[in-house]
């Protein structure tokens, strides 16, 4: 049996629609809806919705506990009064399944379709590979289902690439595994054997952004192997064009994140001359767009890199901080 947990801020459209696609499958899994402190009555929506497709459905609240494994295709909402983040709304659902964990969980984003079958694949090649603990299956835009957002992707020099990125899905080869070093934390199928001694998966530094980075530095550290099923396969309800441009806050924090996660999981003289060299690229980057511009883009390079070094993590109330500042 296998776990899906779906984080729920604010978006029950989106989550209605991933799970409709859910219990299209014939495969044997439960869900776990962990409602993040939504203000837009998704609780409500998302609980009619079950109750309309008579699916089992029981309320726990963040912080509790189940005593025993919920039945195949079950649902399980787990209900918070505040917006935990990613890293910890995803965590606290681990926890709520502590004592009884099944043999594989996924991580799906709520913004997200499936294939009826890519769950048996990726259980497929999880029988198959058993020396592999992590694998993701092919994400492809929803808006170009012909088009790859990402096939996992590698770690180099604190830095990671995606693997076909808005490539054809029809130049990839379908069927077996392709080695990767990184995978997103959109679709992330893994063994509970990964999990940290406070039964999360996720760090809790970061309160929004960089969890899946942070856990990839940690998969390669400690040698586990990572795959893409490519015949397993995802829709992501993202811009296969450009994609708005993030706020300026939002790169802050982007960038903040990185430098402090590298400096925490870097020899020092290595990020010295990591930390430089980013510097100078990301204010190069900066400089060129018209809502930044060069003056601007140091002021928040100058900024990333005072904070990364006196910080340990970014909470809420330091995101939000970020969000609102006057850059």
């Amino acid at each position: 049996m296998t776990a899906i947990i779906i984080l729920n801020w604010n978006g029950y459209s989106d989550t209605i629609a991933c799970l409709e696609s859910l219990y299209e499958m014939r495969s044997e899994f439960y869900v776990v809806v962990v409602d993040n402190g939504s203000t837009d009555g998704s609780f409500e929506h998302i609980m009619e919705y079950l109750e309309s497709r008579t699916v089992v459905a029981r309320v726990v609240r963040v912080g509790g506990r189940l005593s025993a494994s919920p039945a195949a295709r079950e649902c399980i909402v787990c209900r918070s009064d505040e917006n935990l983040g990613f890293a910890r709304g995803n965590n606290e659902a681990l926890r709520m399944l502590a004592g009884c964990l099944p043999d594989s969980l996924l991580f799906l984003n709520n913004d997200t379709l499936v294939e009826p079958d890519f769950l048996d694949v990726l259980n497929e090649a999880a029988s198959e590979h058993t020396d592999y603990c992590a694998f993701t299956p092919m994400i492809c835009y929803e808006s170009r289902r012909d088009v790859i957002w990402n096939c996992g992707g590698r770690l180099a020099l604190g830095m990671r690439k995606y693997y076909y990125a808005g490539g054809d899905v029809a130049a990839v080869r379908q069927g077996g595994i392709i080695p990767v070093t990184f995978v997103t934390g959109c679709a992330l199928y893994f063994r509970p054997c990964l999990l940290l001694a406070d039964g999360g998966l996720f760090t809790e530094k970061f309160f929004f952004g960089e969890e899946d980075f942070n856990f990839c530095l940690r998969m390669k550290r400690e040698r586990q192997k990572m795959g893409c099923v490519t015949k397993s396969k995802i829709y992501h309800k993202v811009s296969a064009s450009t994609a708005a441009k993030p706020a300026v806050g939002k790169i802050y924090i982007h960038y903040l994140n990185r430098f402090m996660d590298m400096r925490q999981n870097s020899a020092r003289g290595f990020y010295v001359l990591w930390a430089a060299v980013n510097a100078a690229y990301v204010t190069l980057l900066l400089a060129r767009r018209r809502d930044v511009g060069l003056r601007r883009g140091i002021r928040l390079v100058a900024s990333v890199l005072r904070d990364s070094r006196r910080m340990e993590g970014v909470d809420r109330a330091c995101f939000t901080a970020a969000l609102n500042r006057r850059w």
